[in-house]
């Protein structure tokens, strides 16, 4: 698995894991904005709830490791949406994010973390996550052994802070 220092604008993403199956339930994504910080949906009052707000790492990731999604790997968004990729620079990517710190019309299917941290980015209100392609890769994903080292080493590049 690669790693890199933490830039600023990067998409980040943790994932959250099933204690009861041990796999990985969904990704919590999230925009960096520098000096330890990261502005992405907090929970509610309810699970189906949220709003947008810049935490710490620490709140962020909540124990688990955090990711970074490389530009390389958002370029299938654009092939998916058949678009002309155009990836925001970095201060835009924030100043996108903090606009929009304090607004709370979280929606599991068209306004969620991952939608909010890639149009943050993109100007795209896309999540993989829940394409079929998306659930599909989570159920057949290796959760032990030779095959989950393997993809955890191509597709993984974890974050340095």
């Amino acid at each position: 698995m690669g790693s890199r220092k933490l830039k600023l604008g990067d998409i980040v993403f943790c994932e959250r894991r099933s204690g009861l199956l041990g796999r990985n339930l969904y990704q919590h994504y999230g925009v960096y904005a520098g000096y330890h910080k990261i502005i992405h949906y907090v929970k509610g009052d309810s699970p189906l709830d949220g709003r947008i707000a810049e935490t710490s790492i620490e709140e962020f990731c909540d124990g688990d490791t955090l990711y970074i999604a490389e530009d390389d790997s958002l370029l299938s968004i654009f092939q998916d949406a058949d678009v002309t990729s155009t990836f925001y620079g970095p201060r835009k990517t924030v100043e996108r994010a903090r606009s929009m710190i304090g607004k709370g019309d979280y929606n599991l299917f068209n306004h969620n973390c991952e939608h909010f941290a890639i149009w943050c980015k993109t100007d795209l209100n896309k999540s993989t996550q829940l394409s079929i392609e998306g659930m599909a890769a989570r159920v057949f994903k290796p959760s032990w052994g030779p095959m989950k080292w393997l993809v955890d080493e191509i597709w993984r590049v974890e974050a340095k802070y």
